[in-house]
């Protein structure tokens, strides 16, 4: 049977994506819904649509804590602090990024979660539990101890492999758990890849992970520098900006109307529409709003353009 996750409000989560998905992440740190390897794909998490048998990942401190976030300045890579009374740890959660130059210097994987806890503070206690539910939840995985190249899901000719700086083991929950205690400026890094087919790229962890995250930081920052907007509220101008970025899908161009699917409009009512279509009406709004912040050179913005300015489509031409 697959584990409740602890509900939260939706107020409550925070995004990270890179072009291609993007996934959701709790104040509590759950991975509470990914899509993979697309946003229209079906979930690999999917806990906020059912707690029950939605599927999450869980990295929390085994204590009571009060907890704060806030995004890296300039960019979609999320820190979650838990303090105590006598500890802090941070939770760094982000999709790498990589560069087209980088990416002809060594292999990267296709698609990839990385996140990292690091005590800051004192010594705190950790939890990790990790409760994959592909396919909506319709499936329990069979998740494969594959050595040191980590643990090994395969959902039809695709696979997911987690790797981890510590030891993880099976739960009853058809998942893998673990509790690590952390003294001040001790870190435990995890990446979760998916390859659509052969072979996987599985990264190292260690320095490549503080490189990883300088990289991704290094290309939102590129990215949101485009932006000619100075007036009241810039860097929340900037920060919407940058969500709005997270909506689009790189390789074509599209902009998809919201991340989630079978969320009700109402509480028990219906109106629980699939968001994760490029909306005419809602991407002209978005590209709208980013050619007025100067967001011109950003390509997924230029082919949309050119899809909008065509017979087919007068009126989303007018909102340009």
């Amino acid at each position: 049977m697959a584990v409740a996750a602890e509900a939260s409000k939706i107020q409550d989560y925070a995004i990270i994506g890179n072009g291609r998905s993007a996934a959701l992440i709790s104040k509590r740190g759950s991975l509470d819904w990914l899509c993979w390897p697309r946003f229209d794909s079906a979930s690999i998490f999917g806990a906020l649509v059912d707690p029950t048998i939605g599927g999450c990942w869980s990295i929390r401190p085994a204590n009571d804590s009060q907890t704060s976030r806030r995004y890296v300045d300039q960019t979609n890579v999320l820190e979650t602090t838990f303090s105590t009374d006598s500890a802090k740890i941070v939770l760094t959660d982000f999709m790498p990024v990589i560069s087209e130059e980088e990416k002809k210097r060594r292999l990267w994987p296709e698609n990839e979660i990385t996140r990292q806890i690091k005590c800051e503070e004192g010594e705190v206690s950790v939890l990790i539990d990790f409760d994959p539910r592909p396919d909506y939840g319709r499936t329990i995985p069979m998740i494969k101890n594959a050595g040191n190249l980590g643990w090994r899901i395969n959902i039809g000719t695709s696979r997911l492999s987690l790797r981890s700086d510590i030891q993880l083991a099976p739960n009853s929950n058809g998942g893998l758990s673990a509790k690590v205690t952390l003294k001040a400026g001790e870190p435990v890094a995890f990446s979760l890849t998916f390859s659509e087919e052969a072979p996987a790229v599985l990264p190292p962890l260690g320095d490549l992970v503080v490189q990883k995250l300088n990289l991704t930081i290094d290309w939102w920052r590129e990215w949101a520098s485009e932006s000619n907007y100075r007036g009241p509220y810039e860097r929340e101008v900037v920060r919407s900006a940058l969500v709005l970025k997270l909506l689009s899908y790189a390789p074509s161009g599209a902009i998809i109307a919201a991340l989630t699917t079978s969320l009700p409009e109402r509480v028990a009512a219906d109106l629980n529409w699939d968001y994760r279509f490029a909306w005419l009406r809602d991407a002209s709004f978005t590209v709208h709003a980013l050619f007025g912040l100067g967001y011109k050179r950003c390509g997924s913005v230029r082919r949309l353009v050119v899809a909008c300015d065509s017979a087919d489509a007068p009126g989303i031409t007018r909102c340009l």
